[in-house]
């Protein structure tokens, strides 16, 4: 391959790349497990009680062969009411938040949500989450789970439902489970919640605690098992497949990376902040937040939306080092090996910029952007005076801060040894970095300048067969 070939595949998607994209279901489901009696009962009153007119339909990826079917039974079950149904597809950043940018399109009063779902509040349009109902086997679940009975004797169990599983909660199957386990405290909690904060994160009983997640190992349960307080262990019951494993998701290698990612995120001169939701709330805030921090470090910082990344579209920015990602739970933590450029969460970024956090090892990793705000629950304020005046990178080896005057005049040798960052003012979008220097040129007609090419009969017919061959 050339070296031109090279360098155009390297900043071009392949042409088949959204077909081999995969899904954000590990499952696959049936329509009789996204679309029964009652997903369509609770749609149907929902519907009607609100008086909704317009309503959105969005659905995962794996969902789109059901679509149609569901519209029109959707259609036929709300009877005479004059309610429009639309269906959202290809979502402008993840398929687990409400597209209210694509709802607008339409002006929707309402959207119906099915499948994986992270639960951000919206702040347009109010929300119907459906999730699947999937089959479980309970006897051997419950036989599975009596190989940790002596371990749950002395402590805390946290029982977590994913979302294919959640039709089965209610005080039967709290029952079922205490007897089969035994532990001096069971907690039983669906995810993502309901409302509010998981249960088992408030209540605190001192006790040593076990997790159990009955669902795959997908991306829910890495979000999960990094978020929740500290656990002994952490086992996976996977209802597919009745096997019953034990993980840590906190391993020493994912430790290593991630702080990696912030040291990069330290090192850096020029932020992206990349906005990969509309609709969270209080994701402006933390662009705030973020650009404050960054301004108080003399760090440049560039707001991107883009929609749903990739590293051809994060490559066009040449000048920016580190990306920071703010977007829902389920779609801020990346790993960006594929990339030109690191990408880390808006916690890690947070962690890089704010001197409260120098030191100080979190008991678990913030996924929700809220929480480091004011009224969160991990919010340290930020003070632009207890920033250090020098600080080594670990991973350059070099000073990072402002440069005193005896290094300034030290000469070559000293710029060598030292990287040094210019106490810049925050960039506002008028300016574009150095964008403003990039020129663009396309095929040059040549109007004028040569002759006009004579006509000739194209092909005709089709590609297995022309009509001249």
């Amino acid at each position: 391959m050339s070296s031109s070939e090279t360098t155009a595949s390297a900043f071009s998607s392949s042409d088949t790349a959204a077909l081999e994209r995969q899904t954000e279901t590990e499952q696959p489901v049936t329509f009789e497990q996204i679309w029964n009696d009652n997903h369509q009962k609770m749609s149907g009153e929902w519907v009607r009680q609100n008086g909704y007119k317009r309503v959105c339909l969005q659905f995962p990826d794996d969902y789109l062969p059901h679509s149609n079917a569901i519209s029109v039974c959707l259609r036929e079950l709300l009877g005479p009411e004059e309610v429009k149904v639309f269906i959202l597809a290809d979502t402008t950043y993840g398929s687990c938040c409400v597209d209210e940018i694509a709802a607008a399109h339409v002006d929707a009063d309402s959207v119906i949500h099915f499948g994986n779902a992270c639960r951000s509040r919206a702040t347009r349009l109010p929300v119907l989450y459906l999730y699947p109902e999937l089959p479980l086997d309970l006897d051997l679940l419950l036989g599975k789970l009596q190989s940790l009975r002596l371990e749950c004797t002395d402590r805390q169990v946290c029982i977590y439902l994913d979302i294919g599983y959640q039709h089965l909660y209610g005080e039967q199957l709290q029952k079922q489970l205490v007897e089969a386990l035994q532990p001096k405290d069971l907690i039983l909690e669906v995810f993502p919640p309901i409302e509010g904060d998981l249960k088992a994160s408030k209540e605190s009983s001192g006790l040593e605690r076990i997790c159990i997640f009955i669902g795959a190992d997908n991306q829910r349960f890495a979000n999960l098992s990094l978020t929740a307080p500290a656990a002994v262990q952490w086992h996976i019951y996977d209802g597919a497949s009745a096997s019953f494993t034990a993980k840590n998701p906190l391993t020493a290698q994912f430790i290593r990376r991630r702080y990696f990612h912030i040291e990069k995120c330290k090192d850096a001169q020029t932020l992206g902040l990349i906005v990969a939701t509309l609709s969270a709330e209080g994701y402006l805030d933390v662009v705030a937040r973020l650009q404050t921090m960054a301004k108080g470090r003399g760090i440049k910082t560039q707001l991107i939306s883009v929609g749903r990344i990739n590293p051809a579209k994060l490559a066009n920015f040449l000048e920016i080092d580190c990306f920071v990602l703010i977007g829902c739970p389920f779609n801020n933590m990346y790993d960006s090996k594929e990339y030109y450029k690191p990408i880390v969460s808006v916690f890690e970024a947070e962690m890089a910029l704010n001197p409260a956090w120098h030191m100080r090892y979190p008991e678990a990793y913030v996924m929700d952007f809220k929480q480091l705000l004011p009224a969160g629950r991990s919010f340290l304020p930020f003070d632009v005076g207890a920033i250090p005046e020098h600080d080594v990178s670990l991973v350059s080896g070099r000073l990072r801060g402002v440069v005193n005057d005896s290094l300034e005049t030290a000469g070559d040798s000293a710029s060598l040894a030292l990287a040094t960052q210019a106490k810049m003012s925050l960039m506002t979008t008028d300016t574009g970095l150095s964008f403003e220097d990039r020129t663009w040129q396309g095929l040059d007609p040549a109007l004028g300048q040569t002759e006009p090419a004579q006509l000739k009969q194209g092909l005709s017919g089709i590609p297995i067969n022309y009509t001249h061959q």
